[in-house]
Order: structure tokens, then C-alpha cells, then sequence
């Protein structure tokens, strides 16, 4: 083992702490899944997770680092909640996102490193664990391509919905605070309340389904155009596999051959050439109703909440409910959200806080400043 210093340390309790939430969220996430294969793989991910702490546990003692075992931190639990909820599957993107994070982590540490080996075995596991997370989400897929190196959303519909919700309740908390600045009556701040609810969830669901729509045929009309100059100009395609491989490195002679055998096979050669010279990758699914839908009925679930006191209490008191609802359902949304951007759950729910209250005040004082009597 190298040298141990105390920056050797601090990285080795990060990397202990990595590994026992792994350890945690891999268990918890087997007792739920719903099929035997899931439960089976990541069973046995939890166990290699556990042999991942034990290493850099091992690497604490021997530095003569004495510290208590690292606890899982609040998204990690997060996301066990979600797959309580919602069945392992459905946070398969989630679980591969944390993977390449620390296949990168790992990566990065092993250049700085003289142990190896060590580093060797982690990194084997990690992306063995990468590659069945990702063949499990995707088994219809091909797996030649990293996990860590595809650029499909990661968060799938769960992302959608948060960021809808978010959305709603940002958006109708703002507009219902601005109505009640302007000392209207109950009636009048459930009108425009359910009139924001209304018009933000289905301009949230048009949008969605409009920009994938968008994207879906811009994607489709290049995809016709370039399998047209596979079937009328083969030969001008191959020069440009040609040329693609050779600026990749690979000798004249090479580049040929692979070109050529891929004119074979002009489905495989319309995807590297999609990929190379459109940027696109024509085998990723689009469902612009489902995103639509999904996202439509998560905005409108968000805009609810600010409104729902209204419908309890009048005056003062629901004013202040609705704030208090309002304020905790912000905090709460914000530290989901972390569970995509893997920042700490606590700092992301305060942002999201301090964002919420930020446009409420803004909005309330817009109100006064209109100030009417309904």
C-alpha cells in the first residue's frame, strides 16, 4: 500500500462512505424489486458494495484513522423511498448515474495513485455493476456502448415528474401570492388559482409534448434523408466511413475495411453515420404523449398545493397555512431534486426554499402595489 497521508485519508472516507450507501441502497432496493432478476443482481451488487467498504475501511485502520462507520445521507435514502414507492425499476437510471459518478471518481483517484491494484478491483466491479444496471433498464438495447458514456436521460419519467411539480408549485404559489397582495376576496384567489393550476398544467403538457414531438421529427427527417444517400450515393457514404475512421486513427487500410463491411449492413452504418454526422442517435426511444402527459399531470399536482388552504380556511389563517404548505413542499421538492444532480439533499431543499420565497414575496409585493378590493 502507498504511503498514507491525511489527504489519503479524507479520500478513503469518501470512497468508505460511497461504498457502505451503496451497500445500503443496493440491499434495500432488492427487497423491493419486482422481478427475480433485479432482486438477484442487485442482491449480489450489495454484497461487492460491502467488500468495496471493507477495503477502505481496512485503508482507515492501517493509516491509523480511527472513525465511526459512515451513515447513508439523505438522498440515498431518498431514492431507497422512491424504490419502496415505485419498485426498483423504476430508479434503474438513478442507480446507474451513481455508478458512473464513481467509476469516474475511481478513475481519477488511480491516476494520483500507486495502489493499483486496488483501484483495479473497485473499478472492475463498479463497471460490471454499470453494464447489469444498464442491461437490466434497456434489455432490448444493444450493450456494447459504456453505460457511462450514453447521454440518454438518466431520471426517465421520475425526473419529469419532479421538475414538473416543481413547476406548478413555483409558478401558482407566485401567482396566488400575488393575487392575495392585492386584498381580494377567497372566492376571487381560488378563481385565479385554479385558473393558474388550468393553464400552467396544460401549457406544461402542450410544451413537452411539442418540443419531443419537435425533436422526434427533425430527428426522423434527417434519418430519411441520410438513408436516402445510403441507397442512392452508397459510395459517396462510404468515403465518409472512410474518412470518419481515419480521422478516429485508424490506417487507410483499415478504414476501408470497416467501411465496407458496414455497407453491408446499411441499418449499422445509417446509426454510426446518424451519430457522427447528425449527432443523433437513432435508436433512442421518443414518447411525446407520455412526456406530455406525464409532465401536464405533475405540474398540476405541484399548482394544487398552494391553493388547497384556500379551500379549508379564509383570511389570515389560510394565508399563513398556504405559506407554511407552500414553504415545506418547496423544501421538500428541492431536496428531491438532488436526487438527479447528486448535490446534498439538505443544500438543494434550502435553494429550492429560499427560490419559493423569493417569488412569493416579489409577487405579493406586485400585489399591493395593484392593491383592489374584490
Amino acid at each position: 500500500m502507498a504511503q498514507r497521508t491525511a489527504p489519503d485519508s479524507r479520500v478513503w472516507r469518501a470512497n468508505w462512505q460511497r461504498e457502505i450507501e451503496g451497500t445500503y441502497l443496493y440491499a434495500q432496493l432488492a427487497r423491493v424489486a419486482r422481478t427475480p432478476q433485479v432482486k438477484k443482481a442487485l442482491g449480489e451488487m450489495a454484497a461487492q458494495e460491502r467488500e468495496h467498504a471493507a477495503i477502505w475501511g481496512e485503508h482507515m485502520r492501517a493509516a491509523g484513522v480511527t472513525s465511526a462507520e459512515p451513515r447513508p445521507d439523505l438522498r440515498v435514502q431518498l431514492v431507497a423511498l422512491l424504490g419502496r414507492l415505485f419498485g426498483a425499476e423504476a430508479v434503474l437510471g438513478l442507480l446507474i448515474d451513481d455508478e458512473v459518478g464513481d467509476i469516474t471518481s475511481y478513475m481519477e483517484q488511480a491516476q494520483n495513485s500507486e495502489d493499483t491494484s486496488t483501484y483495479r478491483r473497485v473499478l472492475t466491479d463498479e463497471t460490471t455493476h454499470a453494464r447489469a444496471l444498464q442491461a437490466l433498464r434497456h434489455p432490448d438495447q444493444p450493450q456494447g456502448v459504456e453505460p457511462w458514456h450514453r447521454t440518454a436521460g438518466v431520471g426517465g419519467w421520475l425526473r419529469e415528474v419532479v421538475y414538473g411539480f416543481n413547476d406548478g408549485l413555483t409558478a401558482n404559489f407566485g401567482l396566488v401570492m400575488g393575487v392575495v397582495g392585492a386584498a381580494v376576496s377567497n372566492q376571487v384567489i381560488l378563481l385565479a388559482g385554479f385558473a393558474g393550476l388550468l393553464a400552467d398544467a396544460l401549457s406544461m403538457a402542450a410544451s413537452g409534448f411539442l418540443a419531443a414531438r419537435s425533436e422526434q421529427e427533425v430527428r426522423d427527417y434527417h434519418l430519411t434523408l441520410e438513408r436516402a444517400e445510403l441507397q442512392l450515393m452508397p459510395e459517396e457514404e462510404r468515403q465518409e466511413l472512410i474518412w470518419m475512421y481515419r480521422r478516429r486513427g485508424l490506417s487507410s487500410d483499415e478504414a476501408v475495411t470497416v467501411a465496407d463491411r458496414l455497407m453491408q449492413k446499411p441499418q449499422v452504418a445509417l446509426t454510426e453515420l446518424a451519430r457522427e454526422e447528425l449527432g443523433i442517435d437513432p435508436e433512442a426511444p421518443q414518447e411525446a404523449l407520455k412526456e406530455g402527459v406525464i409532465t401536464g399531470v405533475a405540474t398540476g399536482i405541484g399548482a394544487v398545493i398552494p391553493i388547497v388552504p384556500f379551500l379549508l380556511f379564509s383570511g389570515a389563517t389560510a394565508l399563513w397555512a398556504g405559506i407554511g404548505v407552500a414553504m415545506v413542499a418547496h423544501f421538500l421538492v428541492g431536496m428531491s431534486r438532488a436526487i438527479f444532480t447528486g448535490r446534498p439533499a439538505i443544500r438543494s431543499g434550502f435553494e429550492m426554499f429560499v427560490v419559493g420565497m423569493g417569488v412569493a414575496l416579489f409577487t405579493y409585493l406586485l400585489g399591493l402595489l395593484f392593491h383592489v378590493r374584490a
